[in-house]
């Protein structure tokens, strides 16, 4: 399943949740097959993005391009979440 091109792929500043996403999105797994982005283009994973680890946004200009496939993670804090507030 694709929700995204090749090419808009391929213009963006491309970040996952984690590097699973690129075995299981399938436009990332298809973009790469393609050669149209090679894993060097993933900036990082949200993670990353976090803790400064790797930059976000360099410029007005950039087209920044997140992709989740869940990891459960995301469920579980926001189970937490809502029992906390029980």
């Amino acid at each position: 399943m694709r929700e995204t091109d090749d090419e808009a792929l391929a213009r963006a500043q491309v970040f996952v949740d984690t590097e699973i996403a690129l075995e299981e999105a399938g436009e990332l797994v298809t973009a790469l097959a393609n050669g149209a982005i090679s894993r060097g283009d993933i900036r990082g994973t949200l993670a990353q993005l976090c803790t400064g680890e790797v930059d976000g946004r360099r410029g007005e200009q950039d087209i920044t391009l997140f992709k989740t496939v869940g990891t459960g993670l995301a469920d579980l804090a926001a189970a937490a979440l809502v029992y906390a507030r029980e």
